[in-house]
């Protein structure tokens, strides 16, 4: 979801990312009453049943469909998987009531709760759990993440239409459980179930388009839509949610707010959560009064630069490396002035299992950059054809071609589009050069290599293929233990800095702004605010 902000701001600082905007709402630093479960409702006797929150539009309520983080923050509320992460980066239950591994970590059989129901009341069984899993394979037309389930026997040969539904390992038995049979023993697979993308939605889905329209929308989430404008997500709670009907009854959802400043509408009281600029967080944290308001948001999310291997310049890895090497990265980072953004060290984002203490990040080596150029047939960039750098665009991209014309004598084309036009040239033809933001599917290592790196994966923009580290990750993925996990994760993140497919730039947070007595607002570890932990305190 990588990013970061979850919403446009309206004149506010904002970033591309991942699926989009990478969403940068994530951990709270100052409340100490704020450190609720996230993941189910709360019981508090509040005066107030409404919350109205600046944040991302969906571009889809499908969860088969999305590929944005923005997306992801409302299916998030709307939809509901077998699991959620908590506030502390903890599998949690969700529709499953719990899980169980046989011996060889090859078979994980999830449990559903009893009497399970989506929003109009019709039963949720195991049957509607496969059916949505399944959807999200379709060879006719995957979703864009249908690669978390590639450690499932079958589906990814399905999803790439060499293989049959019925040899994909997953199965309904019975009513109540859901039983997954896996490639290679994944202690991670009950995380990876907790994915936006994963979630259970009604098998009337593609003959009854309805169900995803306001007024007749059906559910398995916390909320249903209950209005949608260009503006406003309206969201009311779900009666019928597994874990009892939410403390908030209605979330305003409001994408946009007509330019105004969101704290000013903060201080109006017409914002009880919003995010905010640097510039603000600034002088806010001096502000006797907003001061208490203010919250820092870390994001497991990364920026990152890549290149399409596929073809001239950037098939050569001696250009990969050059534009590695002459680029003052952490430098360019360093001057956003933003003290939360940090230089990356890898791509696995640091508080992530995974995150290694070895730095994989790049070096600024320019004489040596000028060997790898000439060793590419481009000594002090003579006759190198031109190339172009798309992106959505981010704060970091007019630095970087000032310095591969200062250092390397290239010049370099740039554009940018818009986020839907950006997705799908990433994913049918990208760029010579791209940027990319992306944030936790899961709390994973392999959610921002494997998924993002792997030959073939759907998510993998630099069309990059190296035998060597689909080889480590799959040691990573059946590894006994994190350490020896960890030590191959370190291998492949050694092969990525070699090869350079990708440059990983950045790891960002962000500042938010909360009002008094809302409780539950702590972004989990996807950086998403589950909204049924969501109350305002009676005191």
């Amino acid at each position: 979801m990588k990013l970061l902000l979850p919403a446009p701001l309206d004149g506010a600082a904002r970033r591309r990312s991942r699926r989009s905007l990478v969403v940068r709402v994530a951990a709270i630093a100052a409340v100490a009453t704020l450190a609720l479960a996230a993941w189910r409702p709360l019981t508090v006797i509040a005066a107030r049943s409404t919350v109205t929150i600046l944040g991302a539009s969906a571009a889809s309520l499908d969860p088969a469909v999305q590929s944005d983080a923005g997306s992801a923050q409302v299916i998030a509320q709307i939809f509901e998987p077998l699991t959620v992460i908590d506030t502390a980066g903890a599998t949690q239950p969700a529709l499953a009531s719990g899980w169980t591994t046989q011996a060889d970590g090859k078979k994980i059989t999830f449990h559903l709760r009893p009497n399970l129901s989506f929003s109009d009341g019709s039963a949720l069984t195991a049957k509607e759990v496969v059916f949505s899993w399944m959807r999200v394979l379709n060879p006719a037309g995957p979703s864009q993440l249908a690669s978390l389930l590639d450690d499932v026997v079958g589906a990814r040969a399905y999803r790439e239409g060499s293989g049959k539904a019925a040899d994909v390992g997953i199965k309904a038995v019975g009513t109540s459980d859901v039983e997954v049979t896996l490639l290679d023993p994944a202690s991670d697979f009950a995380a990876i179930a907790s994915s936006p993308t994963l979630a259970v939605v009604p098998s009337t889905i593609d003959t009854k388009p309805s169900v995803l329209s306001p007024g007749s929308f059906v559910g398995s989430g916390a909320y249903v839509v209950s209005a949608l404008t260009d503006s406003e997500t309206t969201l009311t709670a779900n009666k019928h949610y597994w874990a009892g009907t939410p403390a908030i009854t209605t979330v305003h959802l409001q994408s946009s707010i007509g330019g105004k400043s969101p704290v000013s509408e903060f201080e109006a009281g017409n914002l009880d959560y919003t995010p905010i600029s640097l510039y603000d967080a600034a002088w806010i944290t001096y502000d006797s009064t907003l001061g208490p308001d203010l919250r820092i948001e870390p994001s497991p999310s990364v920026e990152y630069y890549g290149f399409n291997t596929s073809k001239a310049p950037f098939d050569n890895v001696h250009v990969r490396r050059a534009f590695a090497l002459g680029i003052n990265w952490r430098r360019i980072v360093a001057l956003q002035d933003d003290p939360l953004q940090v230089p990356a060290t890898s791509m696995v984002p640091a508080g992530v299992p995974g995150h290694s203490a070895t730095d994989y990040g790049p070096v600024y080596d320019p004489v040596t950059a000028k060997s790898e150029l000439a060793a590419a047939g481009y000594a002090n960039g003579a006759g190198f054809p031109k190339i172009t750098l798309v992106t959505g665009g981010a704060a970091l991209d007019r630095a970087i071609i000032a310095q591969i014309h200062d250092n390397l004598g290239i010049d370099v084309g740039y554009q940018t589009m818009d986020w839907p036009t950006y997705n799908a040239k990433l994913m049918s033809d990208p760029p010579d050069m791209w940027q990319m933001g992306w944030v936790a599917d899961y709390p994973g290592a392999n959610d921002f290599l494997g998924i993002l790196l792997g030959s073939g994966a759907p998510n993998n923009f630099a069309k990059w293929k190296s035998p060597d580290f689909d080889a480590a990750i799959s040691k990573a993925l059946a590894a006994p233990d994190a350490a020896t996990a960890q030590q191959s994760f370190d291998a492949a993140q050694a092969i990525v800095k070699d090869q350079v497919p990708v440059i990983p730039v950045d790891y960002g947070a962000g500042y938010s702004l909360a009002a008094k007595g809302l409780l539950g607002a702590i972004p989990n570890g996807q950086g998403i605010v589950r909204f049924a932990g969501l109350a305002w305190s009676s005191n």
